[in-house]
């Protein structure tokens, strides 16, 4: 199993993700996300929208999604290189 890409705050509106081959791929807000972990109100396996990104200095990024920020960690992006 290949380790997980990396993802990186570019700006508010985009994020970087680098493969572990070392390709990069900017993606741009509103992208779509998948919760891994369940929350109040977003449930494991369903699939929602990031509004917006926000670099944090403790869970590093942090998405907006209806109106609340959530760390990226709890999130999979299904992206293709």
């Amino acid at each position: 199993m290949d380790p997980p890409p990396q993802i990186n705050y570019v700006d508010h509106n985009s994020i970087l993700i680098i493969n572990p081959k070392g390709v990069m791929r900017q993606l741009y807000v509103p992208f779509r996300v998948q919760v891994i972990q369940d929350t109040t109100i977003l449930k494991k396996g369903t699939w929602t929208i990031v509004d917006e990104v926000m670099s944090h200095d403790q869970a590093k990024l942090l998405y907006r999604i209806t109106s609340h920020w959530w760390p990226y960690h709890i999130f999979r992006i299904q992206i293709h290189f």
